[in-house]
């Protein structure tokens, strides 16, 4: 039990600081786009490699997580971090376009390794304690709320020549720390049973999973959409400055992992389908002050309940999809979950850097009416029973 609550702290910790480089990146990444590229509309084309880089990773991260441990990963993705900043801080001076997009692939590639922290915490609890062991790293994020933001506030310029700048090498310097708690984390391996291992497709046919699957994949992917294009409306188009960005942000990552202290509490006493049903809900609200107006409150309440949106979307569903598996069938199942959910983020920032520079902000948002209604008419629908390992 002891190792257990190390762990969880251990990998809660750790979700902090890797969220926080990437609350960093995702800040600034649209405006650094905008600054490097030769057309405004390739200005996410970054961000959207780099989920798009996620997505095409997480299978063989999670493969080669059963095969050398998930500690050895997890240490590799934080270098990867580290060194994608350096090359991402490069490409400012160097004002190369193509460099920041190679940086930004190793983002991706450290992304795909964190993950799995959800997991890794997940694994080695019993069923009825998934949710809250889940819940717990996720809640890590609130670091990434207060550090994230303020290191973009105060840091962009303080090199004039090359704004963003030292905002990058200060992300990379989070990841010496992350790398450092990392190497004190002990996973065990888990325990292989009795039971006849079952084929891909039978696990992923189940109602359940697939609710579980496209409620994530939804709720991962209309924060993409709504979070990229955000800073490039607020600073390019209504001219409301980087720190009325950077505080639009920090409540929206707030929103996002400070739940997370009570989600999987939330989730054992009403299920997982009435909490994904209230993030679904939150999102339509979200959409609606959004489009509502363009002032900076309008923006923080849009924000702010994209966050909370996310959270019961996204707990929800990582829950179902941790207890969704026997120990021998995990990696498999959480690779292939975890990549269709980030094929549908990797969409989403791409439609967004294009939506939002051809079409506008309004009617962007407009177009996620689309998959608010498909995921919450399927909750309906679709009633999922309990899942049963067999």
């Amino acid at each position: 039990m002891e190792l257990e609550k190390r762990n969880t702290l251990i990998l809660s910790v750790a979700q902090g600081l890797s969220i926080t480089t990437t609350s960093i990146n995702m800040i600034n990444t649209g405006l650094v786009g905008a600054m490097l590229a030769t057309n405004p509309s390739y200005s996410t084309i970054p961000l959207s490699l780099q989920f798009l880089t996620i997505a095409l990773t997480l299978i063989p991260v999670s493969l080669l997580m059963g095969k050398f441990g998930r500690r050895s990963m997890f240490l590799l993705g934080s270098l990867a971090a580290f060194i994608g900043c350096l090359i991402i801080a490069f490409s400012i001076i160097d004002k190369s376009f193509y460099l920041f997009i190679v940086g930004s692939i190793l983002l991706g590639f450290s992304q795909a390794n964190q993950q799995f922290y959800r997991y890794a915490a997940a694994d080695n609890v019993s069923n009825n304690l998934k949710s809250k062991a889940i819940s717990l790293v996720l809640a890590g994020g609130v670091i990434a709320a207060v550090v994230g933001p303020e290191v973009s506030r105060y840091s962009f310029d303080l090199f004039p020549d090359y704004i963003y700048l030292a905002t990058y090498l200060l992300a990379a310097s989070i990841q010496i720390i992350n790398f450092t708690i990392l190497i004190f984390i002990k996973i065990k391996k888990p325990e292989v049973t009795a039971k006849k291992i079952r084929p891909l497709k039978d696990i992923l046919m189940q109602k359940t999973l697939i609710i579980a699957i496209l409620a994530a994949a939804v709720g991962y992917s209309l924060m993409s959409f709504i979070m990229t294009a955000t800073p490039l409306q607020i600073v390019n188009i209504c001219k409301l400055g980087n720190s009325a960005s950077s505080t639009v942000i920090q409540w929206h990552i707030i929103a996002m992992f400070a739940p997370s202290f009570f989600t999987g509490s939330i989730i054992s006493r009403f299920g997982n389908r009435k909490v994904m049903l209230v993030g679904i809900i939150l999102y339509a609200f979200s959409v609606f002050f959004g489009i509502l107006g363009d002032t900076v409150l309008n923006f923080w309440i849009a924000l702010f309940l994209c966050g909370l949106g996310w959270n019961f979307l996204y707990v929800g569903g990582s829950d179902i999809i941790a207890k969704s598996a026997l120990p021998e069938e995990r990696a498999k199942v959480q690779g292939v979950t975890d990549f269709i959910i980030f094929v549908f983020v990797a969409m989403g920032s791409f439609l967004a850097g294009y939506l939002h520079s051809n079409l506008g902000w309004e009617v962007m948002l407009f177009y996620t009416i689309i998959p608010i209604s498909v995921i919450f008419i399927s909750i309906i629908i679709i009633k999922p029973q309990n899942l049963k390992l067999n």
